[in-house]
C-alpha cells in the first residue's frame, strides 16, 4: 500500500476570494486556472490536478498511490491574518471534510489553522480532530512571517501536541527574503526556513511534550548538519533567562519524522541512515515539481521491504488519524 502525506489540493473558493486584493496574498484568473501571488516576487499558476479532486485521482491512480492525505498549497489562509485567517480556515477545513467524506478510503486531510486569535485556533484544532475526523494539521514554517515560537502561535502548537496530533510542517516564504528569484525561493530558502522552525520549536521546549512533527522534504538541511547542531548544543550556553534544554539538540533531532519529497538518490539514503525507515513517511508535493521521481527513489533505498512497507504507508497508518480512511479502504 502507498499513501502519499504530502499531496496539495487548492481550494478554488479561496483563490477567488484572493481576486481583487491589493496586498498579497492575491490571485487573478488564468485561463483555465489561477495565478496565485505568495510573497514578492513567488507567483505560482494553479490549475488542474491541483484544482480538481477527479484529476487528482486520476493521477493517483496511474501512480498506484491509493490514499493521499491532502494539503492546501500556498498561500494559505493564515497568510490573510486576523479574523480573515480564521474564517477561512473553519471555510476550507469543511471543505476537506466533505472531500475526505465522498471519496472514503482514498483521501486524509491535513487541516488548515489560522493563527488569526489563538483561543479560536485551539478551538478549531479541536473541532477539527473531534468532529471532522482529519488526520493533523499542516502548520507553515512560519505564520505570515511570524515564527512559530511567537507567543500567539506556540500555545496553538503544544496543545496540539499535548492531544497527540500529528504536524505536517510545510515551508513558507521566509521574512525578510523579497525579490529572491523563485528557484532559489523554492528549491533553498523554503527547506531552510523549515529546518530554523524545527531548531525554534526545539529551543521553545516543543519537543519535550513528545510531539508528532513530519518536517517536509527530508527535514530540510537537519539530517545534514545533525551532528554539528549537537555539538554546539554541548559548548555554546543558553540566552540569558532562558533555562538549558533538557538534553542536546542532536537528540532531539532524533525525534523528528520527515518525509520523503527529495529529488534525488543519496539525500533520501543518507536521512535513511541518519534517522531510520521509522521516521520516514513516503510523500510526492503532487503535483509540484516532479511528483513521480520521490516516489521512484523510495524503491532505491537499500532497506528492506519490511522497511520500505513502514515509510510507504505503515508509519502514516500510525502516526495519523485514517482509520476511518483506511476502513472505507477495506
Amino acid at each position: 500500500m502507498r499513501i502519499d502525506i504530502h499531496s496539495h489540493l487548492m481550494s478554488v473558493a479561496f483563490l477567488e476570494h484572493l481576486q481583487g486584493r491589493d496586498a498579497l496574498p492575491a490571485a487573478v484568473r488564468d485561463g483555465t486556472g489561477y495565478i496565485a501571488h505568495c510573497a514578492p516576487g513567488l507567483s505560482l499558476p494553479y490549475r488542474a490536478p491541483i484544482l480538481s479532486v477527479e484529476a487528482k485521482l486520476a493521477d493517483m491512480d496511474a501512480a498506484g498511490i491509493e490514499l493521499a492525505v491532502l494539503s492546501h498549497g500556498l498561500p494559505g489562509p493564515a497568510m490573510l491574518g486576523g479574523a480573515q485567517a480564521d474564517d477561512w480556515a473553519v471555510r476550507i477545513n469543511d471543505e476537506l471534510a466533505a472531500i475526505t467524506a465522498a471519496h472514503p478510503g482514498r483521501f486524509g486531510g491535513w487541516a488548515n489553522l489560522g493563527f488569526g486569535d489563538p483561543s479560536r485556533t485551539i478551538a478549531e484544532a479541536d473541532r477539527c480532530l473531534d468532529q471532522l475526523g482529519l488526520a493533523g494539521f499542516q502548520v507553515w514554517s512560519n505564520i505570515g512571517g511570524r515564527p512559530l515560537d511567537d507567543p500567539g502561535v506556540l500555545p496553538v502548537l503544544e496543545h496540539i501536541a499535548d492531544r497527540g496530533a500529528a504536524i505536517h510542517l510545510h515551508p513558507a516564504p521566509p521574512p525578510g527574503q523579497q525579490e529572491l528569484a523563485p528557484a532559489t525561493m523554492l528549491g533553498f530558502a523554503f527547506p531552510v526556513d523549515t529546518s530554523l522552525a524545527v531548531l525554534r520549536l526545539i529551543g521553545a521546549g516543543l519537543f519535550d511534550r513528545g510531539p508528532v512533527i513530519i518536517a517536509a522534504h527530508l527535514g530540510g538541511v537537519l539530517p545534514w548538519l545533525r551532528e554539528r547542531i549537537g555539538l554546539w548544543g554541548y559548548t555554546i550556553p543558553p540566552l540569558r533567562g532562558q533555562p538549558p534544554p533538557a538534553r542536546p539538540g542532536g537528540q532531539y533531532l532524533d525525534r523528528l519524522y520527515v518525509d520523503t519529497v527529495g529529488y534525488g538518490a543519496a539525500p533520501l539514503e543518507y536521512c535513511y541512515a541518519q534517522l531510520g525507515a521509522d521516521r520516514m513517511l513516503f510523500g510526492t508535493d503532487h503535483p509540484y515539481a516532479t511528483p513521480s521521481l520521490p516516489q521512484d527513489l523510495v524503491e532505491r533505498v537499500p532497506c528492506t521491504h519490511a522497511e520500505r512497507e513502514q515509510i510507504l504507508a505503515g508509519n502514516a497508518q500510525r502516526l495519523l488519524r485514517l482509520e476511518a480512511a483506511a476502513a472505507g479502504r477495506a
